[in-house]
């Protein structure tokens, strides 16, 4: 009991004595905390501006992609119409084996307007089937998805629509990912 009450009087005695002391220790805990809290809202703010920067680069240079292959996919209908009036089938069969190689192209065919097939195609299998779903087009359609985009150029002869030329490619984003 003696000893209980001897520890007491220990405890009450530093509590008198360090009063002072204990108010500064109190002081910088607070203060400690205050600041690991300003520290963790701080981060967490940066990571969603971070996070928003990023989308927002994502965002143009996914636009920037469509644009660039939009014109890409134009310069090229223009090979192609180049070489249909001259009837040489074989030479955008070659086209398109070197275009496909190209980084981020998936597919490019082309469609015959008289009689809505596939007649070229880096896909093999898509050759001789028939597609009306873009014979139609007057105008150039970008089409885009998550992973990639399409895009669909009518091929104007002289007088009528020759064809559709259609190129798929992944999207700008995603091949910056996967590097």
């Amino acid at each position: 009991m003696k000893t209980m009450k001897a520890t007491e009087n220990k405890f009450s005695n530093f509590l008198s004595k360090g009063k002072y002391y204990l108010g500064l220790i109190f002081i910088i805990v607070i203060i400690l905390i205050w600041h690991f809290g300003k520290i963790y809202f701080l981060e967490k703010s940066t990571e969603k501006e971070r996070i928003g920067m990023i989308n927002k680069y994502e965002m143009r240079l996914d636009s920037l992609n469509a644009v660039n292959m939009q014109l890409t996919s134009k310069v090229f209908s223009w090979a192609i119409r180049g070489e249909l009036i001259r009837g040489n089938k074989d030479q955008i069969n070659q086209y398109f084996n070197e275009f496909i190689k190209t980084p981020g192209i998936l597919k490019l065919q082309f469609i015959n307007s008289a009689n809505s097939k596939i007649e070229i195609s880096t896909d093999k299998k898509d050759e001789g089937l028939r597609n009306v779903d873009y014979i139609n087009l007057m105008d150039q359609e970008i089409l885009t998805s998550v992973s990639d985009i399409k895009i669909i150029t009518p091929i104007a002869g002289m007088n009528k629509q020759i064809g559709v030329f259609i190129l798929e490619a992944n999207k700008l984003g995603n091949n910056l990912k996967e590097d």
